[in-house]
C-alpha cells in the first residue's frame, strides 16, 4: 500500500473505504445466506436458532474483521497524525454502514424470502 502524504489522498482513501465496506457488506449477507441453506432442517424443528446464531457470529466477525484490517493495516500508512484520526472517524462510520446494512438489508430479504431457510432465522413460520 502507497504512503498517504497528501490530504487529497486521504480523502480519496476514505471514500475507497467507504465504497469497501459496502462491499464488504454485501458479502456478508451473501455468507450468511450460504451458511443458512448449509445447515439442515432438524426434526424438532429448532433449527432456525442454529442459523440464527451463525447470522449474528457472520456480522460481527465480517465487521469487526474490516474495522481490524483498516486499522492495523491501512492506518499506519497515513503519515500525518491528525489524518490518521480523520481516518479513524471514517473507519468507525464504516463499523457501523456494514452492521447497519447487514441487519436492515438482511431482514427484508428475511421477509421478503419468509418460507427459505434463510427467512427462517427470523423464527417458526406459524401456520
Amino acid at each position: 500500500m502507497n504512503r498517504i502524504t497528501t490530504l487529497p489522498a486521504l480523502q480519496s482513501l476514505q471514500d475507497e473505504t467507504i465504497v469497501y465496506s459496502i462491499i464488504m457488506c454485501i458479502i456478508a449477507i451473501g455468507i450468511a445466506c450460504l451458511v443458512a441453506n448449509l445447515i439442515p432442517y432438524k426434526s424438532n424443528g429448532r433449527s432456525y436458532i442454529t442459523r440464527r446464531i451463525w447470522f449474528v457470529i457472520i456480522g460481527l466477525i465480517c465487521s469487526f474483521g474490516f474495522y481490524m484490517y483498516n486499522d492495523l493495516s491501512v492506518k499506519p500508512t497515513i503519515n500525518n497524525v491528525g489524518w490518521q484520526s480523520m481516518f479513524s472517524e471514517t473507519n468507525v462510520e464504516c463499523l457501523f454502514i456494514i452492521l447497519i446494512g447487514y441487519i436492515v438489508v438482511s431482514v427484508i430479504l428475511m421477509f421478503v424470502f419468509r418460507n427459505s431457510k434463510f427467512g427462517s432465522i427470523l423464527g417458526k413460520v406459524k401456520k
